[in-house]
């Protein structure tokens, strides 16, 4: 099924989704690096949210320096332009023809909601059994403009959940429908292991569907 799209749709899917994890960063715990598949460190590229709610940007041995000039710190609005940044930064690197070359490692609560698609569906069922700080996350994908042009992945997620909710009216079952899609249609997907809270996969086929 990942056949029908071709690399250039995996980088701008890949695109997509730095930029919806960047939008759903919010918590100082918040950490997501990109490394090569094939390496355990350095990472190639670091992304931390900091305590003021604004998300830096650091490169390579300069992802664990915490010294003033080692990042780049920028606003969550413009977590678009930044992922489109990223990816042609990753696609200029020496084998790393599609993004299935690279690993994605993330901690805090916006790795627990990472399973989702852009965000365009989402249902708390009980407020109360949902962590404040993995709602917040969520409330920021729903809430965020990320740019899917042109994006046909995504779409045909998208379009997979939006099947899935006129049948079932449920946000958690249509959250899971378009999450497994981006499953089997992105190869670069399992990039994460189970998150203690949630047991979900980023990207991938598990997930409450209570949360």
């Amino acid at each position: 099924m990942t056949g029908q799209f071709s690399s250039d749709d995996q980088w701008r899917s890949f695109q997509t989704f730095i930029a919806a994890y960047l939008f759903g960063m919010v918590h100082p715990q918040d950490i997501l690096t990109i490394s090569r598949r094939k390496a355990v460190s350095p990472p190639l590229v670091e992304f931390r949210c900091e305590a003021d709610g604004i998300l830096r940007f650091s490169m390579g041995d300069l992802a664990w320096s915490d010294e003033p000039g080692q990042f780049v710190r920028f606003r969550r609005e413009d977590a678009n332009q930044v992922a489109l940044q990223t990816v042609g930064l990753l696609r200029n690197l020496d084998d790393s023809d599609e993004p299935r070359a690279l690993r994605l490692s993330g901690s805090g609560p916006a790795s627990s909601v990472a399973v989702l698609a852009r965000g365009g569906f989402l249902s708390f069922g009980d407020p109360d059994k949902v962590h404040p700080a993995r709602k917040a996350a969520q409330i920021a994908r729903m809430t965020a403009d990320v740019d899917i042009a042109d994006d046909v992945i995504e779409a045909a997620a998208q379009e997979v959940g939006s099947r899935a909710f006129a049948g079932t009216k449920s946000g958690s079952i249509a959250a899971i429908a378009a999450a497994r899609t981006l499953a089997e249609l992105r190869t670069w997907v399992e990039p994460f292991s189970p998150t203690p809270d949630s047991g979900y996969l980023v990207g991938g086929q598990r997930g409450k569907p209570e949360a």
